[in-house]
């Protein structure tokens, strides 16, 4: 019995080295990286994207690594606990999605908070941590580590006399990614049941409820591995989840969803079950409700592959432009060759974009559909 498990610890102590460089630099940094500087430093490729290859993948790593269950802690997320007798009705009136899907088998929705323009303030995993509903509702709000205060600050703001205690649960809590990786493979996973769900020491342990067969999360006590729960799983490092998140084509954070600028059906909330067009008013309705109902969503998130650059890497932020130099979108995110971009769906499918330089320098780009979209897309007509 003792032989797997020193050949698992082997295998982590490898992953861990390989990326010792990476780890010594900010999460939130590493992400802004020159592309020459995240291929030197990042491990190879984990795998393509649905029909475009990224010629980095490394199938020696995949068989000597336990390629299976990954588990990441993710330390860019932070966690807000919500809790009182109106935290029900606090959170009901200012995220997009209906609270009552909480109270189902998974006790997990997504939903983004909107400002008054209807724009993206913050997106985030809601977890519903009391089992009775007719005890005290309490909740946790997953968000991007970087605007943790302020979603604090923006539920104290709207929380007015409601009987509702807002704070940090960071001190207590840490929350993990679990998913499964396999060359290509877009099929539902088959993660195993976490053993110590209910024994106290894990508060909660879902499915993602933004993409079936993305994975699971799991908030766990700080002190807590969630490697120690999930037997032949492997620890990894968020590199390895944003990699998967952009080959699935999810974003998350205010890198892939600038505050107060992202529109959340172009960033397909409505696709990521993150919204509710037939529950009461909230902050920021109105223009979303108008545009599902009356209007067509051209642009989307979509997952990217970087086919080729030149003497220096792409911005964050970068306009994406048609061979013929039509405006077709903007860069969101990258890491080594995979990433995220704003783009016209019609016109941008089965093409070259390109992102030009100050410089002059030309970065080849291709964009392909996720398999999670529903098959039919009224946007995805040349208009």
């Amino acid at each position: 019995m003792a032989a797997p498990s020193l050949a698992r610890n082997v295998n982590t102590f490898l992953l861990r080295a390989s990326a010792c460089s990476m780890q010594s630099i900010p999460f939130t940094k590493r992400l802004q990286l020159p592309l020459a500087m995240k291929q030197t430093l990042c491990k190879p490729g984990l795998g393509p994207h649905r029909g475009v290859s990224t010629g980095h993948v490394s199938h020696s790593r995949a068989a000597t690594s336990g390629w299976g269950v990954r588990c990441v802690k993710l330390e860019g997320r932070g966690l807000v606990r919500v809790v009182g007798p109106d935290a029900t009705e606090l959170l009901q009136g200012l995220v997009t999605n209906d609270t009552g899907v909480m109270w189902g088998a998974n006790r997990a929705m997504y939903a983004m908070f909107l400002n008054t323009q209807g724009r993206i303030l913050f997106d985030v995993m809601c977890y519903r941590v009391s089992d009775d509903a007719s005890k005290e509702p309490s909740f946790l709000l997953e968000c991007d580590a970087e605007v943790q205060d302020k979603l604090v600050k923006h539920l104290k703001m709207y929380r007015v006399r409601k009987k509702a205690e807002v704070s940090s649960a960071d001190e207590q809590l840490q929350t993990w990614a679990v998913f499964s990786k396999d060359d290509g493979d877009m099929s539902p996973l088959a993660i195993p049941k976490m053993q110590a769900t209910n024994c106290g020491r894990c508060p909660t342990d879902v499915k993602d409820p933004r993409v079936e067969g993305f994975g699971r999360r799991a908030i766990l006590p700080r002190e807590e591995a969630l490697t120690h729960l999930i037997p032949d799983s492997t620890e990894a490092d968020p590199e390895e989840y944003t990699l998967h998140r952009y080959r699935w084509g999810v974003p998350e954070g205010v890198m892939d969803l600038p505050q107060g600028e992202a529109l959340p059906l172009e960033s397909n909330l409505a696709y990521m079950n993150g919204v509710s067009f037939s529950k009461g008013c909230y902050l920021g309705q109105e223009l979303t409700a108008r545009t599902h109902h009356t209007g067509v969503t051209r642009k989307r998130i979509m997952p990217i592959q970087i086919l080729s650059h030149g003497r220096s890497p792409p911005e964050v932020g970068a306009k994406i432009i048609s061979e013929a130099g039509k405006n077709l979108g903007k860069l969101r995110g990258y890491l080594g060759n995979s990433g995220l971009a704003l783009l016209r769906v019609a016109q941008c499918q089965d093409k070259k974009l390109l992102v030009i330089g100050e410089d002059g320098s030309r970065t080849e780009l291709s964009a392909s559909i996720p398999s999670w979209w529903p098959q039919e897309q009224e946007e995805l007509r040349d208009y």
